[in-house]
């Protein structure tokens, strides 16, 4: 069975989100090689550039407004002790990033070592183009499903499906259509999708 994932897949491992924990259990049937776990290579680069962006945010947040105002609160003898009550805050701020990052990282690598990062190819790009036009689909997205639709047409593998919790993007019933012409599922929810593949591992069992 495939599961075809991307970026938000990657981000919700990446931060701890809520739905974690059905991403990690994708990872483990992934791992014990009962699924076979598929993300596009530009959503990777595009969890790597995501992940930059808000580091940036949270460096800028330190260093133009929490900073600067404890600094100004911390004049008044009322607050005279907030900087030193605030140094593990802002020290959390600044590792969880770093964490981030790591946990980051060990997604990619899991996908590397027991799945597979589909290459970014010149046709999936041209398709793009039309699906973005067709699907009303930002560019982002159009390059992901168009990578998936790519795959899709040359795998063999009889259970299929893709997962993304972007419902502005991909929960339209005209994709869920065209993916279906591949016989490949869209779900919307990391916990559907990791309970779909537990069901149908069972029935094949």
């Amino acid at each position: 069975m495939i599961i075809y994932a991307e970026t938000n897949f990657l981000l919700e491992v990446a931060y701890l989100q809520e739905r974690r924990d059905s991403c990690a259990g994708i990872l483990e049937l992934a791992r014990h090689g009962s699924v076979s776990l598929v993300v596009p290579a530009f959503s990777v680069a595009e969890a790597r550039i995501t992940w930059d962006s808000r580091l940036s945010e949270r460096n800028a947040l330190l260093r133009d407004q929490l900073q600067p105002l404890i600094r100004q609160l911390s004049r008044s003898t009322q607050f005279a002790g907030l900087p030193e009550t605030s140094r593990d805050l802002l020290a959390a701020i600044a590792a969880s990033g770093e964490d981030a990052r790591d946990r980051l990282d060990e997604a990619i690598a899991a996908v590397e070592q027991h799945g597979s990062i589909v290459q970014l190819t010149t046709t999936a790009l041209h398709g793009a183009v039309e699906l973005e036009k067709r699907f009303s689909l930002s560019p982002a997205d159009a390059i992901v499903l168009a990578s998936v639709i790519e795959h899709l047409g040359s795998t063999t593998a009889r259970q299929k499906c893709f997962v993304s919790q972007d419902k502005k993007g991909f929960a339209n019933p005209a994709i869920h259509d065209e993916l279906a012409r591949y016989s490949c599922k869209v779900l919307v929810n990391f916990d559907d999708a990791l309970g779909y593949a537990r069901a149908m591992l069972r029935s094949a069992g």
